[in-house]
């Protein structure tokens, strides 16, 4: 029997799949403060443990790294599954006029970069859409809204977009710099341009199905 995730566990996996990632950025900085990586040996030509390495750290930050990277990989596996799951169920359910309505009140409090002459017939096309948005968190305080419809993320377009994981890639990827997203509004029709600072470890807070 196969278990059907709601949206609310889904964002639960994507809240999981961020705690991840910052417990692999915080392992992977015993090996940057030993100036190695995940592969280069620990022993010098004649065998013997790197003098200039905390040897014993750096193999239980690998093994843990490893660890971490599977744990993520199969919650992504899950993540994409449920947002289909998800989508599915919504698609052949009623749509819910009210919940539409509460979340299209989040106004944002933060700028974003409104393109007033590329509106939906001059836009490139979108792929996706926001399906939820957490309050308070980023996505919430930068005006991404329920209905956005989304067209870029990061490298990801509809030319060549093929799964929600390769955006959760790009998202996962951008952790510490700034993500490029762009919008075509729901309320306008018009395409926004919004930098998301994710340097501060805040979280997206957002939810998107395919288009």
């Amino acid at each position: 029997m196969i278990t059907k995730l709601s949206r609310e566990a889904v964002l639960s996996l994507m809240e999981r799949k961020q705690e991840l990632e910052a417990q692999i950025e915080q392992q992977g900085l015993i090996l940057s403060a030993n100036r190695i990586g995940m592969n280069e040996p620990l022993v010098d030509g004649e065998g013997y443990p790197l003098s200039n390495v905390d040897v014993l750290s750096v193999r239980k930050a690998r093994h843990t790294i490893i660890c971490l990277q599977n744990d993520r990989k199969k919650i992504m596996q899950q993540i994409e599954k449920g947002i289909a799951q998800v989508f599915e169920a919504e698609q052949s359910a009623p749509a819910n006029g009210q919940q539409q309505q509460h979340h299209h009140q989040n106004l944002p409090n933060e700028p974003m970069e409104v393109d007033g002459d590329r509106t939906a017939s001059s836009a490139p096309e979108p792929f996706a859409v926001v399906e939820s948005v957490v309050p308070g968190q980023l996505a919430d305080r930068m005006g991404i809204a329920v209905g956005d419809q989304i067209v870029q993320v990061g490298t990801v377009t509809a030319r060549n977009f093929k799964t929600m994981n390769q955006v959760q890639s790009v998202i996962a990827n951008m952790q510490g710099r700034k993500l490029h997203l762009v919008v075509r509004k729901a309320t306008s029709g018009q395409v926004a341009t919004i930098e998301l600072d994710l340097t501060s470890g805040s979280r997206l807070g957002i939810f998107m199905k395919p288009r």
